[in-house]
């Protein structure tokens, strides 16, 4: 018998999904008529394939003809878990990377990577493993293309009984400014890596991350991937908001970047690039000593919209060790140990393309929640 989750929208319906665990995103978007078009990978904690293709195996979606494009907005472990797989199967889809990733020291930074030496914790495999797949495969009828601000990277018309519905996705990221640093701190990377062996560290801040400006018809949605804010003007959402050509409209959906981090919120964001009170996802992080969205993070995104949703929770449990010998000897080196969160879920939202009087459903599986309803 089929559940919700695994009935496919119709082919007058738009959708967007995003997956997430404790540690993870992926977003699959529906535009019509059967196409897809999925941003970032996570794996499923059941089953460890990828989750957008575990949810489309499940909707009986043709996945090798159905998804027309596969972002990776950047290359930090938690946005990429499993794309080459997602690669491999998607073989008609074109395949979008920052623009920040094409200069030589970081595809020499992939090839260096794949030495033993290296530890092997960072999303650098990944992008190893498409490189390879994409140059050995001559057959392989998919474009490989890079993201920089205001860039088309995909479009297409729907026919429909009334009207066309046009589908743009832009870029809206990296600026010039922001690849321009990455040559430079990819280089100091180099020259580290090839004197201590050690693993890859990210870049800080975020700003050569992917953010996507989506058009299906009248409809408008942004997805902030991990992009930060930066002192530099030219760079981040300041770019974006003083620069971009493409954002003529407001939008209606909006993923949240970086799981609500302050570090990359922007007041102008919400205030012109988004209309009011819009629906906004997001997928926690609960690595490490301090968990995202926080409380203030939390409150702050509640105050800007009452539709706001969370793929699980971002609640944490700490440890309490009775054995006095072994307390004793975890505080010698921590003075608290938490569990993080291991919830999973799926926010989803659809709507008929072409109806006005039709609003955005949304639906909760999993560990799923409204973020007013988060147990922080």
């Amino acid at each position: 018998m089929m559940n919700n989750q695994s009935i496919p929208p119709t082919q007058d319906e738009l959708e967007v999904s995003i997956f997430g665990p404790g540690y993870g995103e992926s977003i699959l978007l529906h535009v019509g008529a059967g196409n897809w078009i999925l941003v970032d990978s996570c794996l499923d904690p059941t089953s460890q394939r990828p989750a957008a293709l575990k949810y489309l195996t499940e909707l009986n979606v043709d996945i090798a003809q159905a998804v027309k494009l596969i972002v990776a907005t950047h290359w930090h472990d938690d946005h990429i878990r499993g794309l080459s797989t997602v690669f491999e199967a998607c073989v008609s889809a074109d395949f979008v990377l920052s623009d920040a990733l094409r200069h030589q020291e970081f595809l020499t930074l992939t090839c260096l990577y794949q030495q033993p030496a290296i530890s092997r914790s960072s999303g650098v495999d990944e992008f190893a493993r498409i490189l390879q797949s994409y140059l050995a495969c001559e057959t392989h009828p998919s474009t490989l293309k890079w993201a920089i601000a205001d860039r088309l990277l995909f479009s297409n018309e729907r026919p429909t009984s009334s009207e066309a519905a046009r589908v743009k996705v832009y870029a809206l990221s990296p600026s010039d400014a922001a690849i321009l640093q990455a040559k430079l701190a990819f280089t100091e990377l180099l020259t580290e890596q090839t004197r201590q062996r050690k693993r890859i560290s990210s870049l800080q801040p975020n700003d050569t991350a992917v953010v996507l400006w989506i058009e299906v018809g009248e409809h408008r949605i942004l997805l902030g991937a991990d992009l930060e804010n930066t002192p530099d003007p030219k760079t981040g959402w300041t770019a974006i908001i003083s620069d971009s050509l493409a954002t003529t409209t407001k939008a209606q959906v909006f993923k949240i970047p970086h799981h609500g981090s302050a570090n990359a919120d922007h007041q102008d964001v919400w205030r012109g690039l988004l209309l009011d009170a819009p629906y906004a996802l997001l997928t926690p992080f609960n690595r490490g000593r301090k968990t995202l969205p926080s409380v203030e993070d939390t409150q702050r995104i509640a105050h800007l919209t009452p539709n706001a949703y969370i793929t699980s929770p971002t609640k944490q449990h700490r440890l309490k060790f009775r054995e006095r010998i072994v307390r004793e000897s975890v505080e010698k080196v921590a003075k608290h140990i938490y569990m993080p969160a291991s919830g999973w879920g799926q926010v989803r939202l659809r709507r008929k393309i072409e109806d006005p009087t039709v609003c955005w459903s949304v639906e909760l599986f999993g560990d799923a929640c409204s973020l007013d309803s988060n147990p922080l």
